[in-house]
């Protein structure tokens, strides 16, 4: 699955790519207003899953005890894996990278747009990963059994590394937000273009 999801990215960026070297012409104001307003406005649906989760599975599951409660729960912080992480996380990959592509920024001009780019590939891996396996965890285990999850070893594992995940993945997203407001680590430097004056 993890070698699919990565072809499917290289795929869908090298599509983009593709697009836009047969539209040469530059997005216009509006247009790239238009698209960074889609682009904040996915990176704000997955932060609302990431916060969903988060608060699902680290206060709902640890003050609730009735156990189709906790399932409940656990349920619903899959949804927000599903309707609101991962539409957010592909949607804010693919805005970002179309708006690289089609504005004076590149998108391997500048070191802070390469970064941005393998950040939110890197989330998405991870949460294909790591987080799908926790998700799919609480799950299972506050649903089967007679045992109250609360009482179950392995599944308070589990939730204590979905709470941990979401909290890494929030601190990634965070990172990113940060990056593209500040732009740090500057411009690329051009290694053939400094080749050519020294052979000059």
């Amino acid at each position: 699955m993890n070698i699919i999801l990565v072809i499917t990215i290289i795929l869908l960026i090298a599509m983009l790519v593709a697009i836009s070297k047969f539209r040469t012409e530059k997005l216009s104001v509006k247009q790239k207003n238009w698209w960074l307003i889609a682009h904040v406005l996915f990176v704000i649906i997955y932060f609302s899953g990431l916060f969903g989760t988060l608060l699902l599975t680290s206060i709902a599951t640890t003050i609730i005890h009735d156990r189709e409660l906790i399932y409940a729960a656990h349920l619903f912080s899959k949804y927000c894996d599903w309707f609101l992480i991962i539409p957010g996380a592909f949607g804010s990959l693919i805005t970002g990278v179309w708006l690289s592509l089609r504005t004076q920024w590149g998108l391997i001009k500048y070191n802070w747009i390469i970064v941005k780019t393998l950040g939110n590939i890197g989330a998405i891996l991870y949460g294909a990963t790591l987080m799908r396996i926790w998700f799919d965890q609480t799950v299972d285990l506050s649903s089967s059994g007679q045992m109250n999850p609360l009482q179950n070893p392995a599944y308070l594992h589990s939730r204590e590394l979905l709470i941990i995940g979401t909290i890494i993945s929030l601190g990634i997203l965070i990172s990113l937000v940060v990056i593209s407001y500040f732009k740090p680590f500057g411009k690329r430097k051009n290694h053939f273009a400094a080749n050519q004056n020294i052979i000059k």
